[in-house]
């Protein structure tokens, strides 16, 4: 076939076998003869602008080829970089999504805690388990699942969804942690934090799904350190680990109303900083508070010799209220909050978005803030207890005890609702995590540091939810109004983190 210079109007079938083409359609008369389906191109644009890739990296091939037949002792580099180049090249480099969600994880979440200075919780110890953890290791796939599913949530994804990047990891960890308890290896402190991960996976998907988290990876961490054999605790991330253990059991302790065991007090080294001994020693307390609440339970009308039980019970209480408070005075003097009372120096859209009484607290940080709710939570579960063996006990002598204890408890609740501000700031709908946009209460014109900002977006939400849960079941015993203003605050909390 002659080339003329302009492309062909033949069929495809001519064109291959490079043969004249009548150009006749539907079908030209050699496939007609053949009995076989005619195709042509389906515009000239398809013939005239053809790929010519294959066509030029030919013609370099045979030069190349051509060069190296008569040259035979030339160095055939140029050839295989050729070659090499030859290879299919995606149009996007692919991204490793495991990589960077785990940069986004410690990035936010990690290493603000660290800059904190605050030792409570387990993410504190992470770090230096992280980086030594082996490739088998069940801490790197739980900690592939947290992290998957905040970056999931943090780029308004439902992270409950089925098409969840972050479930695979979340099993694969649960297989990985039950095969290393299944050997005959020890439990050592990635084991633990990876199950502490897995249960940090769950609170998760419950808090952005709006439902009850149960713990049965914080109940798995205290059987494995009570039945099994454990490597020497006697370093400090070991230390930073059993106490995280021990902080999210009792905390859950407190919130079902379940019995702790004594064995749980002896994990502490006393060979601690001040800022750990602070909440070893507020631990302590929730222990027996939890182991409280426990008895107070048993309370029934049909119990023989209520009144010493009642009385018992009673005296049990004061005692842990008393301890409570005296706690405050062992806490470091930082921890103290600062009480805003001038509404006008606090900023109109944080008024706005929620502002209970005119008046907010500034603390620390956001775990300090967290750590003082939690003292104040501890208090009116006493103070509860108190109320409810007064009313068993129904003696008109207890009459101001009672006084006392309705007061008590509505301090309490009022002080735990100025620190709301704190942990919000004036967001009302969702919004980045790195937005420095977002106006928190300050202290003069110094304005909120970036470590706030971060760490009040990341776990204020969480933090925060849990403590006004608590408040919402004293019911009738709030102030009126109090009870749909704390409710107005859960539900924007849930708007916030919203995905």
């Amino acid at each position: 076939m002659v080339n003329t210079g302009k492309p062909s109007g033949g069929c495809e079938l001519c064109r291959k076998r490079r043969v004249k083409c009548d150009e006749r359609k539907p079908a030209c008369a050699y496939c007609q003869k053949k009995q076989i389906t005619c195709h042509y191109p389906k515009s000239q644009f398809e013939v005239a602008w053809r790929d010519q890739n294959q066509v030029a990296s030919k013609a370099v091939q045979r030069r190349l080829n051509a060069r190296a037949k008569a040259n035979p002792d030339t160095d055939c580099s140029s050839r295989e970089l050729v070659k090499r180049h030859n290879s299919d090249v995606p149009r996007v480099l692919p991204q490793n999504h495991e990589n960077y969600a785990q940069a986004f994880f410690f990035n936010y979440y990690v290493v603000p805690l660290a800059l904190s200075s605050h030792e409570r919780g387990f993410l504190g110890c992470l770090l230096p388990v992280w980086t030594r953890a082996v490739p088998s290791s069940p801490l790197r796939p739980a900690v592939n699942a947290v992290a998957q599913t905040l970056l999931e949530a943090w780029s308004f994804s439902d992270p409950n969804s089925s098409q969840s990047l972050a479930r695979p990891y979340y099993l694969q960890g649960i297989l990985a942690v039950r095969r290393h308890l299944e050997s005959a290896e020890d439990v050592d402190d990635d084991v633990l934090l990876a199950m502490l991960m897995l249960d940090m996976y769950d609170r998760i998907q419950a808090f952005c799904g709006g439902r009850p988290h149960e713990s049965p990876h914080v109940k798995g961490c205290v059987a494995t350190i009570e039945n099994r054999r454990r490597l020497p605790v006697s370093s400090r991330t070991s230390q930073g680990t059993l106490l995280g253990v021990r902080n999210r059991f009792v905390d859950d302790a407190l919130n079902k109303k379940e019995p702790v065991p004594s064995l749980v007090l002896t994990w502490a080294n006393k060979n601690q900083s001040s800022r750990r001994i602070t909440d070893i020693e507020l631990e302590a307390i929730n222990v027996e508070v939890a182991n409280l609440q426990v008895s107070a339970l048993g309370l029934t009308a049909d119990t023989e010799g209520l009144n010493v039980s009642a009385l018992e019970l009673l005296g049990k209480a004061k005692e842990l209220d008393m301890r409570l408070v005296a706690w405050t005075t062992i806490m470091p003097d930082e921890w103290a909050p600062i009480i805003i009372w001038d509404p006008e120096t606090i900023p109109r859209s944080v008024r706005d978005a929620g502002l209970y009484q005119n008046h907010c607290s500034i603390h620390q940080s956001i775990w300090t803030a967290d750590t003082l709710n939690l003292q104040c939570t501890s208090r009116i579960k006493t103070r509860m207890v108190i109320l409810a063996c007064l009313e068993h006990l129904n003696d008109p002598v207890f009459d101001m005890t009672r006084t006392n204890a309705l007061a008590s408890v509505q301090d309490l609740a009022d002080t735990i609702c100025a620190s709301v501000p704190f942990h919000l700031g004036d967001r009302v709908e969702p919004r980045r995590i790195d937005d420095r946009h977002v106006q928190y209460p300050c202290v003069g014109d110094s304005g909120t540091p970036d470590v706030h900002c971060t760490m009040a977006a990341a776990y204020g939400g969480m933090l925060l939810t849990k403590r006004l849960a608590e408040l919402l079941k004293l019911g009738p015993l709030l102030r009126p109004g109090q009870q749909q203003w704390i409710l107005s605050q859960l539900g924007r909390i849930k708007k916030i983190y919203t995905f």
